[in-house]
């Protein structure tokens, strides 16, 4: 498996109580999706995600 396999998105959730969250209420965060869609890391940033991202990788390739 390679970072490339992933696809990252950013999605926004109402969670006006975060310390994150915009005017609005709603929060942003990054997840990294495998072929099938599912969602396998995760961060508040995108540089975040993609570290995460990287470690999913290094252990699904030691499998």
């Amino acid at each position: 498996m390679k970072l490339q396999d992933l696809t990252f998105e950013r999605i926004e959730h109402y969670d006006p109580l975060n310390l994150r969250a915009k005017k609005n209420g709603t929060v942003s965060e990054w997840v990294a999706r495998n072929d099938w869609g599912n969602a396998v890391a995760f961060g508040n940033t995108k540089a975040e995600c993609l570290q995460d991202a990287r470690r999913y990788v290094a252990v699904q390739n030691l499998q």
